[in-house]
């Protein structure tokens, strides 16, 4: 067998009616984030959920979920114009919003893109990436009144993502959420006073999504989680999630046993897995957990079992010697990835 993807659905639907079953989210409008498993299969669970607008992170990925029937998709990167030709003729099927943070860049979409289209602003609350800083009105007035030129286009309001909260305590991500979302109400009031206009505010990520409540939520209009669906060892770490709701793993062949020095090789490697790493159990740098699986689903950790290093096609994993009592090579086994994103993306 070659390395693939193993996706434990059973995990998958406890993990999003945790959230859409939240009284906390009852008013917000869900628009989930699909990079993170980037399958038509696992999309189709969110439409038990009535969930019918979502996420992506690529035209290529737009143009994946709109034809499985996707009617509303947000590309959550700012637009680049060259692709104005391809995002008119989606736009024809679907409806289609864009992030843009110049107006330049929005001026050369929108005088390109044919078919009508939903542009949002893309707002920087610290995070530092992308976006115009949230603190600068005159440059989001800016790209209002450019907007308003343009008849065939709608505007949508703010979007925002607190991307340095994956990096930070509970109560750095809970500052970053009071701080971030008190600025976009600010900027939404300014810009709604002088433009007569309607800003809808939009926001999301997973580490913030366990400590949302009515302070932070108030004026937010939607949220664009996405790994809360499959979620990773780095979530489970950082305390967003149990060991036992991680939803995604790399099942791998066991190649070879080396008992003398308390190594494993797998068929699993950097082009699998990528490079992520972060501190494991063990208090060493790793690139993934252990795991056995069924075709009941993922089961449990293999204890003191971690990917330890990673070549481009081979992964060596540092275990206990129990390991070599039940595994033998021709086994496959489970890896449960730092981050859940980059192994699918690498997985294809």
């Amino acid at each position: 067998m070659l390395p693939q993807v193993f996706i434990d659905h059973k995990r998958v639907r406890q993990n999003l009616e945790r959230v859409f079953h939240n009284p906390l989210f009852s008013n917000i409008n869900f628009r989930p984030h699909f990079k993170t498993h980037q399958s038509v299969e696992t999309g189709r669970i969110f439409r038990e959920f009535g969930i019918d607008k979502i996420t992506v992170s690529s035209f290529p990925m737009a143009e994946y979920f709109a034809n499985d029937g996707w009617q509303d998709i947000m590309i959550a990167i700012p637009i680049n114009p060259a692709d104005s030709g391809s995002y008119s003729k989606l736009a024809d099927k679907i409806s289609l919003h864009f992030l843009v943070d110049s107006a330049e860049a929005a001026e050369i979409a929108m005088n390109q893109i044919q078919n009508s289209v939903t542009f949002h602003i893309k707002c920087d609350c610290g995070y530092g990436r992308a976006g115009i800083p949230v603190q600068n009105k005159e440059r989001f007035s800016e790209i209002i009144k450019l907007f308003s030129t343009y008849t065939n286009h709608d505007f949508g309001g703010l979007v925002s993502h607190f991307g340095n909260s994956y990096h930070l305590d509970e109560k750095g991500i809970f500052d970053i959420n009071l701080s971030g979302t008190s600025d976009l109400r600010n900027l939404k009031t300014y810009l709604e006073t002088l433009h007569g206009l309607n800003c809808s505010i939009s926001i999301g990520d997973t580490p913030s999504l366990r400590l949302y409540n009515d302070e932070i939520l108030n004026e937010i209009d939607e949220i664009r989680p996405g790994n809360f669906v499959y979620y990773d060892v780095m979530q489970f770490l950082a305390g967003h999630c149990r060991i036992t709701d991680i939803a995604a793993a790399l099942e791998v062949p066991v190649l070879s046993l080396y008992p003398k020095r308390n190594e494993v090789l797998v068929h699993g490697g950097a082009v699998h897995l990528s490079k992520e790493s972060c501190p494991m159990p063990d208090g060493k740098i790793g690139y993934g957990v252990a795991i056995r699986l069924s075709e009941n689903g993922i089961g449990e950790v293999i204890q003191g079992a971690f990917v330890d290093r990673l070549s481009q096609e081979h992964g060596i994993l540092r275990v206990q010697p129990g390991f070599f009592n039940e595994f033998k090579p021709g086994d496959s086994i489970g890896i449960l990835p730092v981050h859940s994103c980059l192994m699918v993306s690498a997985m294809k």
